[in-house]
Formats: C-alpha cells, structure tokens, sequence
C-alpha cells in the first residue's frame, strides 16, 4: 500500500497545497470550509503526521504517474523533465511534470467512462484550482491536465484491456493563469494561516506544557 506518510515530503506539514486550496477561491462563502482546512494544516504540522485517507483510486492514480509520464514524453513532449518539490511562504506543492514555459499534473481515471468525461466536461473547479497554485509557485503561465487512461491492477489480473490505441490514451486540457484567482486566494490565505497557528497554540498548550 502507498502510505501519504512515504509520498510526501516533511515540508508540506502545514502548508496549503494545490489538492487543498480551493476554500479559498471559494464561489460562495466558504468559512467552515476554511476553518476545516486550517484545523487540519494545524494538526499536521504540530503532530507531523497526515492522517491516512488513500483509496484504491489514489493507489492508481499514484502508480500510473510513472506511465503517463513516459506517455508525454513519448507522444507530447520529448524534453519534459519530471516534476518538484516547490514551497513559497506559507503554500507548497509538488509537481509532476515541468516544461521550460508550463507544468503538466496526470490524472488517471479508473474507468472508461471518468477518462471521457474530461473531454465531454473538461476539469472540475478543484483541478483548475490546483493548476492555478501550481502556476503562481512556479511563476509559469500555462498548465495542462493530462488525463491519462491505463489500466487497473483488477483489469490486468483478468486480463481486460482498453480498446484504445495508446497513442490516444491521454486527454489534455490546458489552463492559463488567472490573476483575479491569484488575489482572491491571497486575501483569503492570511485568515486560514492565523485561524492555523492559533489551532498550532491551542495544541502547544496541550501537550507542550507541563
């Protein structure tokens, strides 16, 4: 099983992070959502530990990154280097592919079905959310999503494959930078850090004082 604890490194405890920014680019008013997220910044940080929510789909999704990496450079781009580690201030994230002038994040569906749904619907506000804080970390004014369909550990043990050539297994959706979401998400950071360091006081206070 991939453990959060083994993927990630010990700098992102506490940090906002692209799979976990959007109550702050809220459509509506999102103060609950903000205080969960500042809760849970606090808790990692303090404790240095993520608790362990990975699913099946997560394990996929993580194993197949390698295969939708080679895809790209195969099919897309041969100079594409693997991703990064990248924090600024109080935000982090890492990458999975850099180009000189954009980022690529691979997604891999676990059916037919989810993977054509990034052509018929495109991305979902989480994900160009995501793309957006990636791109302000790496001041870089495009990122693409690039679905990528393979198959999964059950379909390989019953010997099931995808009737889809390879060269077209991956369905890339590209996005630019949005200063208007860059400011948003800047006015709303301060609030979620205070509401997190005072959580990270609240927890000294417990289990630092003698």
């Amino acid at each position: 099983m991939i453990l959060a604890i083994d993927i990630f490194p010990p700098e992102r405890f506490g940090l906002v992070t692209g799979s976990r920014c959007s109550s702050l680019v809220p459509k509506r008013s999102a103060e609950v959502g903000q205080r969960t997220l500042a809760k849970q910044l606090a808790n990692e940080k303090f404790f240095q530990f993520y608790d362990e929510m990975n699913t099946w789909q997560t394990e996929h999704g993580k194993m197949a990154e390698h295969f939708a990496h080679e895809h790209f450079i195969k099919y897309h781009d041969a100079y594409i280097e693997k991703g990064r580690w990248i924090s600024e201030g109080d935000c982090g994230g890492s990458t999975d592919a850099e180009a000189k002038d954009y980022g690529v994040d691979y997604k891999s569906p676990t059916t037919l079905e989810n993977w054509t749904e990034y052509l018929y619907d495109g991305i979902s506000d989480k994900e160009h959310n995501q793309c957006q804080l990636y791109m302000k970390l790496t001041k870089k004014d495009k990122w693409l999503i690039g679905a990528y369909l393979t198959e999964t550990q059950k379909m390989n043990d019953n010997g099931l494959t995808y009737p889809v050539k390879e060269e077209n297994r991956m369905i890339i959706i590209e996005v630019v930078s949005d200063k208007s979401w860059v400011e948003k998400f800047e006015s709303n950071l301060p609030n979620v850090i205070e509401i997190r360091d005072h959580c990270l006081e609240m927890l000294k206070l417990k289990f630092l004082t003698p």
